[in-house]
């Protein structure tokens, strides 16, 4: 297991040193970080993999991470290289489909 500590010096709160532990570096986990990292509230991340993985394959957003992009001032330079989703379609094991849903993208278009 990795320790990754952040370069702040604690913050007071209420008297007391808030210290977050962030179990995972995967994207949330390092999301978390970069964000704590601008108000300077330290941290560490707790990886138990020694490597750096590939994701291997499509990944996908829903709209209630776009706020938190948008924080981290990446959001207008994600949508220049993504594709928007035009269907969502939902498929029971056997690959049956169970729902569908039209126009995705523009449901979620701001």
């Amino acid at each position: 297991m990795s320790i990754y500590p952040s370069q702040h010096p604690p913050v007071g709160c209420d008297g007391k040193t808030p210290h977050v532990m962030i179990v995972g570096a995967g994207l949330a986990g390092l999301l978390l970080a970069i964000l704590l990292d601008r108000i300077n509230v330290p941290y560490e991340i707790y990886e138990r993999s020694d490597k750096v993985r590939p994701l291997g394959g499509i990944m996908s957003l829903n709209a209630n991470i776009l706020p938190a992009l948008e924080q981290l001032g990446i959001l207008e330079d994600l949508k220049k290289v993504s594709y928007p989703s035009r269907n969502l379609n939902i498929y029971t094991g056997s690959l049956e489909e169970i729902a569908s849903v039209g126009d995705v993208a523009e449901a979620y278009e701001a």
